[in-house]
């Protein structure tokens, strides 16, 4: 009867200590952040680039996931996030659409510390298309002023 009961007094205590273990989420601050551009219409593809990337405490929602949205917008107008999904505490995607120019399909994979943001974007009526990837290393610090806010 007594191992019994330690026996299940250890587990629950198990089952709390990796239930307050954190999940993976992107938290605000400074990144290593290698981007992916594909061809668009007529421009060629560019190649991959890292920048030093501050990741500010606006992009990130409660989950530890980018709007992806906010990233758009750098680029287009009236961005707005149309449907979200949370597949799992890791992994979560997103519709986005920007005025009527543009529709895109988002997800976002968190490891840890680091995240991996894919964009596939679709203008004017999927005409041209366009995918985006963001791989991003955390440098765990703050933001400083030679890093370049993700655009």
């Amino acid at each position: 009867m007594n191992a019994t009961l330690t026996w299940i007094a250890s587990a629950g205590l198990c089952a709390m200590l990796l239930a307050a273990l954190p999940a993976h989420a992107a938290q605000p601050g400074a990144f290593s952040v290698t981007e992916t551009k594909s061809a668009i219409g007529n421009k060629a593809a560019k190649p991959p680039r890292t920048k030093d990337r501050c990741i500010g405490p606006e992009l990130v929602d409660k989950e530890g996931f980018l709007y992806p949205d906010l990233i758009l917008s750098k680029h287009f107008s009236q961005c707005r996030i149309k449907d979200s999904k949370l597949l799992d505490k890791n992994n979560k995607s997103w519709t986005v659409t920007c005025g009527k120019m543009l529709t895109a399909q988002a997800k976002q994979t968190n490891t840890g510390d680091n995240f991996h943001l894919h964009i596939d974007a679709a203008l004017l009526g999927g005409a041209m298309k366009q995918t985006l990837d963001y791989e991003a290393q955390s440098l765990k610090r703050q933001c400083t002023p030679e890093d370049e806010p993700l655009e």
